[in-house]
């Protein structure tokens, strides 16, 4: 699904980036990330360290909302470039460079936006002007809010909005995971919530989307999760996401919400991503050939391992970060099955290369994807 940025069209991009974005600015559409933003080989690698460098995320939320956080973790070990780093309870905004850096605490609506918690978000910002996006994720408020309730939620989010103009502030549905008459009024709160978001232009996680939705990889298909309530068909918890990893949820689901939280990043620092969209929404993750390498990070040698559906023409190619071509690994026809490529850490003229973060990308016939590596001499 992706195709490889050459470094003209890398610098080309990585310029474009900077100067689109615009965190608090006035959107013409609304700008809504769920099961459809889960994909990360969709996202250019540029796009992630354009966020890493300009994203300074507000994150306000208790349990269910760590599930992204466990999701950046998981992500992060087993790809390091996806770096992400945050403070424990008590709150400050970390400088890292390479990182996206999160300020967040454990509080809920009457430390953010309810009463008094509305002086506390102002307090914040103020207090840190490197903040441009801010956000609560809920946790399982909405099964008994009121329709009132949610409406001041939405009223004290565009004040926010026009006491910080410069600050992206994002919008959250809700966890999907009961149902019954608390799941069908969670429901009807979140479709209160998207119906904002979309009729106003207003930057949407759709939490309770992501809940909802599960990738079949028998199927290549997702699968959407519903129950029936008085004769409302309404979503839940899809069962092949629930589970008690990690905050209430799998891990599979952590991960999912955490894909799609860099989707939110790097859209929010410029980049133009498209949503995997189709008319039943049945399309999925693109493929991947199962491509990995241990140990990650490595020196003085890594194993690159990959999987081919069928026969193909491969190649297996080195870049920097900037596109630069450094060193061709395979170049022809395999057959179908698993392989595995011994990389020594040198360029193709045999000089070892220098510690830091390098591409490697495999190529079968017209199924392309990328990973990245960290060496370390």
């Amino acid at each position: 699904m992706n195709k490889f940025i050459t470094a003209i069209h890398t610098a080309l991009l990585a310029s474009l980036l900077l100067s689109t974005a615009a965190f608090g600015a006035v959107r013409e559409a609304p700008l809504v990330v769920n099961h459809l933003c889960t994909v990360l080989d969709t996202i250019p690698l540029e796009a992630i360290q354009t966020a890493q460098d300009l994203c300074k995320w507000h994150y306000a939320r208790t349990s269910h909302g760590r599930q992204l956080m466990v999701g950046f973790d998981r992500i992060e070990s087993v790809d390091p470039f996806y770096a992400a780093i945050w403070p424990g309870v008590g709150g400050s905004l970390p400088v890292e460079p390479g990182m996206l850096c999160i300020y967040t605490d454990a509080v809920g609506p009457e430390s953010y936006w309810r009463g008094s918690g509305i002086d506390v978000t102002r307090s914040i910002i103020t207090g840190t002007p490197a903040l441009n996006i801010s956000a609560m994720c809920w946790c399982t408020e909405l099964n008994t809010a009121t329709e009132s309730y949610v409406q001041d939620y939405l009223t004290a989010m565009q004040t926010l909005e026009n006491e910080f103009p410069d600050v992206a502030f994002v919008y959250f549905t809700g966890t999907a995971e009961n149902n019954g008459a608390y799941g069908n009024n969670r429901y009807l709160r979140n479709k209160q919530i998207r119906d904002f978001c979309v009729a106003n232009n207003k930057i949407l996680y759709d939490f309770e989307d992501l809940d909802c939705w599960w990738f079949n990889p028998a199927t290549q298909q997702w699968d959407y999760s519903t129950y029936e309530y008085n004769g409302a068909t309404v979503p839940v918890e899809h069962p092949n996401l629930a589970g008690d990893d990690a905050e209430h949820t799998s891990y599979e689901s952590c991960e999912q919400k955490g894909s799609t939280a860099w989707w939110l990043m790097s859209m929010l620092a410029g980049w133009s991503g498209t949503p995997v969209v189709s008319g039943d929404n049945s399309d999925g993750p693109a493929p991947t050939l199962g491509l990995s390498s241990y140990p990650n990070p490595f020196n003085p040698s890594t194993t690159i391992v990959f999987s081919l559906p069928s026969q193909a023409h491969t190649r297996i190619e080195i870049y920097d970060t900037a596109g630069r071509l450094g060193r061709t690994l395979v170049d022809e026809v395999l057959a179908g099955g698993p392989h595995q490529v011994l990389w020594d850490g040198r360029d193709k003229s045999g000089c070892r290369l220098n510690s830091g973060v390098y591409l490697y990308r495999i190529t079968a016939g017209n199924v392309s994807t990328s990973r990245k590596i960290v060496l370390l001499r």
